[in-house]
Formats: C-alpha cells, structure tokens, sequence
C-alpha cells in the first residue's frame, strides 16, 4: 500500500515536471513563434560565424574582427531605445515581419557581392551596421510578444523554450556554416543565412493575437523620454540593465572571438570553429532545458548571480584550453552558463515592467546585446596587442570579479522587487 502511495506521488511529481517544462508549448501562438524564433537565431548565428571568418581572411588581424563587429554593436546601441519606442507605438507583429524580412535581403546582398568577388571590408561594415539597427527592434518586438502570449507566470519558462529554440538552430547552423565555408564557401552560408530569416518571417504570419501598442498619445521623443526616465528611477531595472552591460561586454562577446581562437590559437579551421559553436549551443540547449522545467522559480535573482559566475569562471578556463577536445567541453559550459543567465535576465525585466512601457524597457535591454561586438572590439584590440587567449580570460575575470562584489546589492534591490 505505502508501496503504491510512493509510486503514484513519484510520478504525479513527474508528470508536473512535464508540465512545467511544456507549458508554454500548450500555447498555439507561441508554438509558431518559437519556430520562427529558432530560424531567426540560425540566421543571427551564421552571420557572426561568417563575417568574423570574413574580416580575418581580409585582414588577417583580429582587431579588425573586432572593429567590424563594433561598428554593429555602436548601430544596435544608438538604435536601441529607438527600436523599443517603435514597438511600443507600432504593431509588435508587423515589426517583427519587416525586421526578418530586411535581415533576409542584407544576407542575400552580401552572398550576390561574394559570389561576384567584390567583397570588400566596407561591405561586411556596413551589413554590420544594417544588421546591429535591425536586432534593436527585433529583440524587443519578440520578447514583448511573448509576455502578451503566456503572461507573467509562464514567462521564465517561455524566454528559456525560446533559447532553447536558438540554440537547437545553432547547433545546425553551426556545423552548417562551418562546413558551407570550407567545402563550398562563404557564399553560401550567407545564402542559407537569408533563407532562414525569410522563413522565420513566414511562421510569424501563422502567429493570431493582438500585438498593437497600448500607448500612442506621447509623441516619439517623448515616449524615448519617458522610458528613459522610467529605466533611470526603477531601481531594479537599473541594476539590471547596468549588469548586462557588462554581461555583454566581456561575457558574449567571447562569441565574436571564437573564429580567432579556431584558426589562430587552436588551428582547427572554419569547420572547428562550427564544432567550438555548436558545442556552446549544445550547453545552451541543455541549461535552458533545465531553467524551462522550473516553472516559476521564486529565487530568480540567486539563479542570476549563479549562472553570471559560472559564465565568467568557464570563460576564463576556455580562454587557456591548449587542446581542442579541451576546448569543446569549456564552450559548452560557457553557452550553459551564458544561456540560462539571459533567460533569467529577460524574465526579470519583464516581470519588474508595466505593460504600457515594457517594450521600451526591453528596447533598452536589446541596446545592452550591442555591446557584445563592442566587448568584441576591445577583446579584439588586446589580442592584436598581445594574445587572443589573455583577452578573452580578462573578460572572464572581469565578470567574476564585478559579481563577486555586487551580489548582495543585486539581491537587496531585485529579489524583493519581483512581484
């Protein structure tokens, strides 16, 4: 009898699990979204993988890696409180529709300037910059979609399914774009590049719902103005945001270094440096796995401060990995740590905003992503000066030591803040 009793608890334990790590998926909206989600990140993914690879072949050097990754990071920085205050005036749906659709056209027109072997380093700057303007309104449309599709308590579990969706596609995407460069050529990844954000802009057509802007009486200055002042005087918020300027700057931004490692240090070619990115997607895939099934976890500020240190430490570990195997097993934890963090990022930040101003604030979250080729530029400027390894380990020590030190003020003022 006690037997059975346990058995049955056992698994009705089980099967709530289940539930909570499907429950954004029993939303129809959502499941469309998160397809579309998955191939917009394929795209994000090769072009970061291509174009680095792109800039060393031209150049040689990774400050030049890093330069041209900046110039993105300084458009999605200048654009970003922009592209928050367009998705709190416009529809958030047909944002999104544009912002794929002309991501598609940029990656065909660099492919068409490849295959007629006129690609020159202006070329890929300028894609920077197109492509930096248009994820300033793509990370916000996206995200403020998502809350009014699963509403607060599903949250967490909806921003961490749809990492798991990017880094699912990343993992494809990179092995793909590794491959596409060394037997066939960049081109092609680019190609590729285009035809999954023009699909991603096709699954977004199935998504129903209403995703107008509850707030059009301000004037577009003023509604700047107002987010601005909004993100200033909530104090949360402010930490928050003040935090992914750092996360960004010396956390992601080891993205932007990997096709340098590849060649330069680890010398395993475009098809290693697919194997080093699908390797981090597939730590990716599992943490957000993990974060997904916990529902709505109460100690979200205690789980930042968490993956933001295992972030900083696997960084610094990958930074001085001398052997490729090595090399694997640190980026899959480094895209665990940095994965799960951003998913617990976002929820905050959406929990801690009011629904007339939350794309603004996430507009200001998005203007935080570019300083991840910006942190690339200042990692690439240290390796041209002295060595790829000791700039992407800073970086990993600069986290460590700023968490270290802030973790019971993030506690103070977000945990308690969190409604």
């Amino acid at each position: 009898m006690l037997s059975n009793k346990y058995t049955n608890g056992s698994h009705s334990r089980k099967q709530a699990r289940i539930s909570r790590l499907f429950s954004a998926m029993s939303n129809r909206n959502y499941r469309f979204y998160w397809v579309g989600a998955g191939f917009s990140s394929m795209s994000i993914g090769i072009d970061m993988l291509a174009r680095g690879w792109l800039v060393l072949e031209l150049t040689n050097d990774p400050f030049w890696v890093g330069l041209i990754a900046g110039l993105g990071g300084l458009a999605q920085v200048g654009f970003g409180l922009f592209g928050g205050v367009l998705v709190d005036r416009l529809n958030k749906r047909r944002v999104l529709l544009w912002v794929q659709a002309l991501s598609g056209l940029v990656a065909i027109a660099i492919g068409l300037v490849i295959f007629f072997d006129t690609l020159t380093l202006w070329h890929l700057a300028l894609s920077a910059v197109l492509q930096g303007m248009l994820m300033a309104a793509r990370l916000p449309a996206g995200n403020s979609m998502i809350y009014t599709m699963v509403g607060r308590k599903v949250i967490l579990n909806a921003l961490a399914s749809q990492l798991l969706a990017f880094n699912l596609s990343r993992i494809f995407g990179s092995l793909l774009a590794g491959t596409a460069i060394d037997d066939f050529g960049v081109g092609y990844a680019y190609v590729f590049m285009a035809a999954s954000s023009w699909f991603s802009a096709f699954m977004i057509l199935f998504v129903n719902g209403d995703y107008r802007s509850e707030g059009r009486g301000e004037t577009f200055w003023q509604s700047a103005k107002v987010g601005l002042s909004y993100a200033y005087e909530n104090r949360p918020i402010r930490v928050l945001l003040l935090m992914s300027v750092l996360m960004e700057l010396f956390g992601f931004s080891f993205n932007v270094m990997l096709p340098v490692m590849a060649r330069d240090v680890l010398g395993v070619g475009a098809t290693g440096l697919g194997y080093l990115s699908a390797a981090a997607a597939f730590g990716a895939t599992v943490s957000t796995i993990t974060v997904a099934g916990l529902g709505d976890f109460r100690e979200k500020a205690n789980l930042l401060i968490f993956t933001a240190l295992a972030a900083g430490i696997s960084i610094s570990l990958f930074a001085f990995s001398p052997w490729f195997l090595l090399s694997l097993v640190f980026s899959a934890m480094v895209g665990a740590a940095l994965m799960s963090y951003d998913a617990i990022m976002g929820a905050l930040l959406q929990l801690l905003s009011t629904d007339e101003i939350r794309g603004r604030v996430l507009g200001l979250y998005g203007l935080t992503f570019g300083f991840t080729p910006l942190g690339g530029f200042i990692v690439g400027t240290i390796a041209s000066l002295f060595s790829a390894p000791l700039a992407v380990g800073l970086g990993g020590l600069v986290i460590v030591t700023y968490i270290v030190s802030v973790q019971g003020f993030i506690k103070r003022t977000v945990q308690k803040a969190v409604p």
